[in-house]
């Protein structure tokens, strides 16, 4: 949990939404939150207006474009998030189990070439999954390991 010596940051388009869901889960003192809001004219981006909503930011630390690319790569993986498509989810708790399934194969088993690191000449290139790179784990997991992944339960004090 964020403390008032290490805050969570957060930043998002101007929804206003977000603003409720984080105070529902957060102290305000906790948490640096900006937003940035588009100024658009004929379907193009003509501007971007950075504002701190509370906390304290750098109008440069305010951007969505790493969470804009992520939601990206999950509508691209996950069918039932594609707008105007025939596979919705009609219930909601599919709906999560399977963003979570694709968000273990996206951080486990998919490699991503941005992460590789590049060996001398003669060897091969050392790919990475998004966990590795983190330090979580040290290979690149299979279906089956992470299917037959046993799960200590949580212990509730």
């Amino acid at each position: 949990m964020p403390t008032d010596e290490e805050k969570a940051r957060f930043t998002s388009d101007g929804n206003d939404q977000y603003i409720g869901a984080i105070l529902k889960n957060f102290d305000r003192k906790t948490i640096d939150y900006g937003q940035i809001i588009k100024k658009r004219e004929n379907g193009r981006v003509v501007g971007k207006i950075r504002s701190v909503v509370f906390g304290e930011m750098d109008d440069a630390d305010i951007d969505t474009v790493y969470i804009e690319r992520y939601n990206l790569t999950m509508r691209l993986g996950i069918s039932r998030l594609v707008r105007k498509s025939l596979c919705f989810s009609k219930c909601k708790e599919m709906l999560d189990c399977h963003i979570d399934l694709y968000q273990c194969y996206n951080n486990l088993i998919r490699v991503n070439s941005a992460l590789t690191i590049e060996t001398k000449e003669g060897e091969t290139n050392r790919k990475r999954t998004s966990c590795m790179a983190e330090g979580i784990t040290d290979h690149i997991w299979m279906w089956k390991e992470l299917l037959m992944f046993k799960v200590c339960p949580s212990t509730i004090n």
